[in-house]
């Protein structure tokens, strides 16, 4: 996990040496302050030296206020450091996951994913940088004082050590189970979050069927699942907790009642019993960090292994070879079988530059699955194969190719918040604009989330123009004009014979318009 993080921290290099550093300021202010205070104290008892007093105090308030100053500055670096190297882990798991085989990234859940990702991420990066600074620091706080109270009272050392221990026998106890309990809990936290995302994912849904009773049902039987495996972990930690606090109960008696009795006997003067006090606070402080470490450790480490599964799924196949120019695409006994379903069954059949294609059939014909497998979604799923001018698209960097060269149009289009350009020109490939005017009619205003704003002919207009933008030798259409008046309809028909000369154009459609406009129909419900 560490070595993980690590590459992670390292394109803040220079700003995590100075919050270092800072860290370590910070420290040695925070072991000589008590020194300081005690022996103010003796000062006030003992010597009765004011101007003394007045000249400690200044330089005990000006080590408070430098620490408060440096605080800031480390916490400001802080900031930059762990949501930005958070991001870059979030980034790479998701940009991982685009790479990975469409059926495998369709078994998950989508609030399951987004919860992980995210509290993963935040979580392994934040502990990693906790224990950059807290081992030396704690250990400091630990180390230092401890030699100064065997100097100032060696029984009183000795009781902290021996705190130490108990430490230490309660963690390897616990450990086992604090790392069940914990990812336990984790698992149930994220499957919950996934039911409450499903609410508002499906806020239409449930509004046209009046289904808020029914699911508000399953939402609250998610939360019972969850409820209980919190409550048995929280109980489990609790636990551990509880004893660790009968351990501190022991050993403030220890200091409060032995440090009362040395200062009543003049063993020990009250300053040094204040720095006693003070240190004490600190080494259980100290302690309490490394009997947590453990713990903190086991949890994040469910978090990292989290995380491991992801960037562990295989990737798809992606070639190497480039397709300047597509002229035809040929499939070769296409077969696709899913759940023991057949999609496709030696399909066989060539696509040539200059035509335009209707693909038909029934639902559940494949249409839309061959269209995906055609432009490598399921590039290790099919049997048979599939040529781009006579190469397997296995060779190719079908990536690169869809990027490029391939321009999809899909049956409900994607769109972004904001305005029509930035919906048409997505990429320094989408620079085609000489058919807008055909295509969209009037200027549109703002588009809110999920096209909120605009109607479903004119997100299916601002598709249409995504597509065409891009200037791609293979273009895909999806129902294209399910959403559209005749008179849109007839012009994008139009249009698309205008172009296909140097295209290949395939349209799933039920529109029997499209027949008229196509160069060949392809039924795969007679296939």
């Amino acid at each position: 996990m560490f070595k993980f993080c690590k590459q992670y921290i390292n394109k803040f290099k220079v700003k995590m040496i100075i919050y270092l550093l800072l860290s370590m300021v910070t420290t040695i202010i925070a072991i000589i302050t008590p020194v300081l205070w005690g022996r103010i104290i003796d000062i006030m008892v003992i010597r009765s030296n004011v101007n003394l007093l007045v000249k400690t105090g200044i330089i005990v308030s000006a080590l408070g206020l430098f620490r408060i100053i440096i605080n800031y500055i480390n916490n400001k670096l802080y900031i930059i450091i762990q949501t930005n190297s958070a991001m870059d882990i979030s980034a790479d798991v998701i940009q991982h996951l685009h790479k990975i085989s469409l059926s495998k990234i369709q078994e998950y859940d989508v609030g399951y994913l987004n919860e992980s990702i995210n509290h993963d991420s935040n979580s392994i990066n934040i502990f990693f940088l906790s224990v950059l600074t807290g081992i030396l620091s704690n250990g400091l706080l630990l180390i230092i004082p401890l030699f100064i109270m065997f100097g100032l009272q060696y029984k009183i050392a000795l009781v902290l050590l021996i705190v130490i221990a108990g430490y230490i026998v309660l963690y390897l106890a616990f450990r086992e189970k604090l790392v069940e309990k914990a990812k336990m809990f984790r698992e149930a936290q994220s499957i919950f979050f996934a039911a409450l995302l499903e609410q508002f994912k499906n806020v239409k849904f449930i509004k046209q069927h009046a289904l808020e009773e029914f699911y508000k049902e399953r939402f609250r039987k998610a939360f019972q699942v969850f409820f209980r495996k919190a409550l048995l972990t929280q109980q489990f930690f609790f636990l551990y907790s509880s004893i660790d606090q009968v351990l501190e109960v022991i050993i403030n008696f220890c200091i409060y009642v032995l440090g009362g009795i040395w200062v009543i006997n003049g063993e020990l003067t009250i300053g040094s019993f204040t720095i006693i006090l003070n240190y004490y606070r600190n080494i259980l402080s100290s302690i309490k960090y490394f009997a947590d470490l453990g713990k903190e450790y086991q949890n994040n480490n469910v978090s990292y292994q989290r995380l491991q599964t992801y960037f562990n799924l295989n990737e798809h196949t992606n070639g190497t070879k480039e397709v300047k120019h597509i002229i035809e695409m040929e499939c070769k006994g296409l077969s696709f079988f899913r759940e023991n379903n057949t999609i496709l069954n030696s399909f066989d059949y060539i696509f040539k530059k200059g035509n335009i294609y209707c693909i038909q059939g029934e639902n559940g014909a494949g249409k839309t699955t061959l269209i995906d497998i055609l432009i490598g979604l399921f590039i290790d799923e099919y049997e048979g194969k599939i040529l781009y001018n006579g190469i397997d698209i296995k060779d190719i960097d079908m990536n690169k190719q869809r990027y490029s060269n391939i321009s999809v149009l899909e049956q409900n289009p994607y769109v972004l918040e904001g305005n029509a350009e930035e919906n048409i020109y997505l990429t320094e490939r989408h620079h085609e604009n000489k058919y807008r005017d055909r295509i969209l009619d009037k200027e549109l205003g703002n588009i809110y989330n999920n096209g909120n704003g605009i109607s479903g002919g004119e997100k299916q207009k601002l598709g249409i123009l995504r597509m065409l933008a891009k200037d791609s030798d293979v273009m895909v259409l999806d129902e294209p004009t399910s959403a559209l008046d005749q008179e849109s309809r007839k012009s994008v028909f139009e249009l698309l014979q205008e172009i296909k000369k140097e295209k290949i154009i395939i349209i799933i459609s039920h529109d029997k318009e499209v027949d008229q406009f196509a160069d060949y129909i392809i039924n795969l419900s007679e296939r």
